[in-house]
């Protein structure tokens, strides 16, 4: 897990600039006012995997799990913490053999997952795509915003990191990114700094019950990207384990959401820019 950790982290580095099969795309930038302080920000690619993403997140924990609980049976064994008459015993070595063979297992869908381009991309992310858009048409025709749809976001970030790249000021950013009609809303922070978070969850409030407040294991959003360039971001997002299941597949259709769940996240979002502003 932590080859696979260090593995992604210079697939994110290296691949916007890889020299060879390269493609063209552009980012969507608008804005009203002069120097606009807060971003509303969302991804307009989508991509297919051949392993759904619920089944990727429950092998990554699945494989962390099992990693954690290999680690402190070797450290068992090499200090003889706790257990110093069954070190050598065979419900020992038994056990550590299982959580070999789990660790090994949870590794197969992610080397059986290979990208494609047969997913509609309906809540990933058309969904965020026209949360975005209708929460800028909801706003005062006075209000400082800026609206950026990126492209190449299921390729290392790379629509992000080339808007971040050439600035040198720094806003705050609204991501938005898979919005379902059922679930519950989450606000993962991405950033050190938290205004941005605090005032979408603050605001989120208002409208529903509850916001979950944490990342999703294994999940990359533009996000990270424009907290690496210095930027106050979050990103929104709805779904349950139904949307895990169908993102990224040739099942994410349009005909399976019926947009309640955008026009919420849209009146959300405007209220937080007003806030923020």
């Amino acid at each position: 897990m932590v080859l696979a950790a260090v593995l992604g982290r210079i697939f994110l580095k290296t691949v916007p600039s890889f020299p060879a099969m390269r493609r063209t795309s552009a980012n969507l930038v608008a804005t009203r006012g002069e120097s606009p302080k807060v971003w509303l920000v969302a991804h307009t690619d989508s991509k297919s995997q051949t392993i759904p993403m619920l089944v990727r997140i429950g092998s990554f924990v699945l494989g962390t799990g099992s990693c954690l609980a290999l680690l402190l049976w070797l450290l068992r064994y090499r200090f003889g913490v706790m257990i110093p008459d069954a070190l050598a015993t065979n419900a020992v070595v038994s056990e550590i053999v299982f959580l070999t063979v789990v660790a090994v297992l949870s590794l197969l869908p992610f080397t059986l997952c290979f990208i494609s381009d047969r997913s509609p991309g309906a809540l990933d992310n058309a969904s965020g795509v026209a949360a975005v858009l209708l929460a800028a048409d909801m706003m005062a025709p006075g209000q400082s915003l800026g609206v950026l749809l990126t492209s190449g976001e299921e390729l290392a970030l790379a629509g992000a990191r080339a808007f971040t790249a050439g600035r040198s000021d720094t806003a705050v950013a609204i991501n938005c990114d898979t919005i379902d009609d059922a679930g519950q809303f989450a606000c993962m922070r991405s950033s050190r700094l938290n205004r941005a978070a605090s005032a979408l969850a603050r605001v989120a409030g208002r409208y529903v019950d509850r916001v979950r407040t944490k990342g999703i294991p294994g999940i990359l959003t533009d996000g990270v990207a424009f907290a690496e360039a210095g930027w106050d971001v979050c990103t929104l997002s709805r779904g349950n384990l139904g949307t895990l299941a169908r993102v990224h597949t040739a099942s994410d259709t349009s005909g399976r959401i019926d947009g309640t769940g955008i026009a919420l996240a849209a009146r959300i979002l405007a209220a937080t820019v007003e806030e923020l502003a």
